[in-house]
C-alpha cells in the first residue's frame, strides 16, 4: 500500500472512531434516551385502553406523550424517545406496550 493510501486509511478509522465517540456525547440524548421506561408501563396489558389508563401509563413510563396503535393502521414510524405506544387489539384491549 502507498504510504499516502496508508495515510488516508489512517485518517479514515481516526475520524469514524471520532464520530463514535463523539456520539456518546451529544447533549440531551442520554436524558432522552431515559425519558420512557416500556417496563414502568406493563400494567396495561391486558386492560381495556382508556384516557385515564394510558394517561398513567405514560406518567408512570416517564413519556411525554402517549399513542394508541389500532392492528392494522398506519403509523409513522420515526422513533421517538419520549412516546410510549400501546397497542390494542380488535376489542381495544392493550395488548403490548413500548416505548419509540
Amino acid at each position: 500500500m502507498s504510504s499516502r493510501r496508508h495515510e488516508l486509511s489512517s485518517l479514515a478509522r481516526r475520524i469514524c472512531a471520532f464520530v463514535l465517540v463523539a456520539a456518546c456525547f451529544v447533549p440531551g440524548l442520554s436524558r432522552a434516551a431515559e425519558g420512557c421506561n416500556a417496563k414502568n408501563a406493563l400494567f396495561v396489558v391486558g386492560k381495556p385502553f382508556g384516557g385515564d389508563l394510558a394517561d398513567e401509563a405514560r406518567r408512570r413510563a416517564g413519556a411525554k406523550i402517549v399513542r394508541r396503535m389500532d392492528r392494522g393502521m398506519a403509523y409513522t414510524m420515526e422513533f421517538r424517545t419520549d412516546r410510549l405506544d400501546l397497542a390494542v387489539d380488535k376489542k381495544g384491549i392493550v395488548v403490548a406496550v413500548h416505548c419509540g
